[in-house]
């Protein structure tokens, strides 16, 4: 094969890839959100799960699914009465 049809058919290449890239349209950033759920109970395990659930709930209603785009961020907890649990948790969502 002669240099020029080389450098034809290394165009022609080189055409294909960018336009197949181009045609596959610019990246999308990933869109990250937290949110934040309590609980309340006498039982700090049972108080986590409320807020988590509840987080979970809002993430939801945005429109993420929490089985796979969302992650537990933290919690606290704080006790407003002897015996009693009040848990604030953190989820982050991306998608």
């Amino acid at each position: 094969m002669s240099a020029r049809r080389r450098i034809a058919a290394a165009i022609v290449l080189a055409g294909m890839v960018s336009t197949s890239i181009l045609a596959a349209g610019p990246a999308q950033a990933a869109e990250t959100k937290s949110y934040v759920g309590t609980g309340l109970n006498n039982n700090y395990f049972t108080a986590l799960y409320y807020a988590t659930n509840n987080a979970w709930a809002q993430a939801s209603a945005d429109g993420f699914d929490p089985a796979t785009q969302c992650s537990p961020g933290g919690n606290y907890a704080t006790q407003p009465l002897p015996g009693l649990y009040q848990v604030r948790a953190l989820v982050n969502c991306t998608r």
